[in-house]
């Protein structure tokens, strides 16, 4: 709704207009885009009410519904060409109805199997490459547990270094955390 004369426009008619100029369309006084408004909700609750034709009448639907039933008729409308249905001819892909007559089940499942052995290929492939680097990693911890034993019969002094490792850490996160503060005694 224009705002100094209120008149009330259709969103997507006047949107159009205001491309070719900035004006009211009823009284040529200056609007923009910015200055409009919503319409009262009286006036968005009488256009409700009005009784409006299917958009798919071209199809051959002959509905007629009120303006605010019109997008769940849409949706459910079975002359809508774009409506979801499924391919009852085996495949069970879901496409829009009006694709339904072109459409090829082998040519489809081709694709889909395609599809899923391209997948499996990489899989197995990233498999492979998963086995390999985890056979490496126990390598290196074999060869490190090995190390530790070597060194542990050389040094009798390392012998209890893990446990000093480990009680460092413990001391190094305990040094990290914060003092408590007390903000109310006896609460």
């Amino acid at each position: 709704q224009a705002p100094h004369c209120e008149h009330a426009f259709c969103n997507a008619c006047i949107t159009q207009w205001f491309s070719q100029q900035q004006t009211c369309p009823v009284d040529r006084s200056v609007v923009t885009v910015a200055h409009l408004r919503p319409v009262p909700r009286i006036m968005r609750n009488m256009l409700s009410k009005l009784q409006i034709t299917c958009d798919n009448a071209v199809f051959g639907c002959t509905a007629v519904v009120r303006l605010d039933n019109l997008m769940s008729h849409l949706n459910d409308c079975e002359h809508n060409p774009k409506r979801p249905v499924t391919c009852e001819q085996g495949c069970g892909l879901e496409m829009p109805k009006d694709e339904l007559p072109n459409h090829n089940c082998i040519k489809h499942l081709r694709s889909v199997v395609q599809q899923q052995q391209t997948r499996i290929a990489e899989l197995e492939k990233s498999s492979a490459e998963h086995k390999h680097q985890l056979a490496e990693q126990k390598r290196d911890i074999q060869l490190l547990k090995a190390y530790m034993r070597a060194i542990r019969s050389v040094n009798p002094n390392l012998q209890n270094l893990e446990e000093t490792i480990e009680y460092n850490e413990i001391l190094e996160w305990v040094n990290s955390l914060q003092p408590a503060r007390v903000t109310r005694w006896g609460g």
